[in-house]
């Protein structure tokens, strides 16, 4: 309730952007950096290639990873909340050569399937779960992304992650979402929350990845029934 009406305040299309132009350059330099070739690697693997797929990078951010599964032959759709990434996202697809095979949609994470009005291959959120308006309601708008027999990636950071840092308002956030689902700005989620919540729908299979210690890696298909 609370993000929701944050989001009704401030709107990207009337120019209002969370991240101001000066981070946003860092923060691209470093992800361009350290792109993970080997996730897109076990990614290809288990989902039968990128080449020919449609994927939503839901959380885009500053596109490399938009860019890296196009430059594997899948039609890319990027959207993400911030102008300052999608600016960056669009020079650095022009730059590889991409013109056309990249999609860019502005909007909140919550509000794709409103926005986008289709369905894909692969849906893959990485490290940016936590800017949804509530656990509950993304992981549903995530799943209704996904066309039948499709694939869900998601990989987020957990309320464990350095949790003893957290100032006293922050700890009372975490708190919240934590014990009522009440989420008042971004907590990260519980550890597991995410594979129950997926649970929830109906699903071909559903792989949960907590080697890395701090975060929440799932993979999920979607039955491929189409009623």
């Amino acid at each position: 309730m609370f993000n929701r009406l944050h989001a009704r305040l401030h709107r990207p299309e009337r120019g209002w952007d969370p991240v101001s132009p000066q981070h946003a350059a860092s923060y691209s330099e470093d992800e361009w950096s350290r792109i993970d070739t080997a996730l897109l690697d076990d990614l290809e693997s288990s989902i039968g290639g990128l080449a020919g797929k449609t994927v939503l990078d839901l959380g885009g951010g500053p596109g490399h990873y938009s860019v890296a599964m196009a430059l594997r032959g899948a039609r890319v759709t990027w959207h993400d909340v911030s102008r300052s990434y999608l600016a960056i996202s669009r020079d650095k697809a022009a730059q590889a050569g991409l013109d056309g095979q990249i999609d860019f949609s502005l909007g909140y994470l919550d509000e794709a399937p409103r926005r986008l009005r289709k369905r894909f291959d692969l849906v893959f959120n990485r490290i940016c779960w936590y800017y949804s308006f509530s656990d509950r309601s993304f992981a549903a708008a995530l799943v209704s992304l996904v066309a039948p027999g499709g694939f869900g990636y998601v990989d987020t950071t957990h309320s464990g992650y350095r949790r003893e840092e957290l100032g006293g308002s922050a700890r009372l956030r975490t708190w919240l979402n934590e014990r009522a689902g009440i989420k008042v700005g971004h907590p990260y989620p519980p550890r597991g929350r995410l594979a129950r919540l997926f649970l929830r729908y109906r699903l071909a299979q559903l792989q949960v990845d907590y080697r890395v210690s701090t975060n929440d890696r799932i993979l999920f298909q979607k039955a491929g029934d189409r009623s």
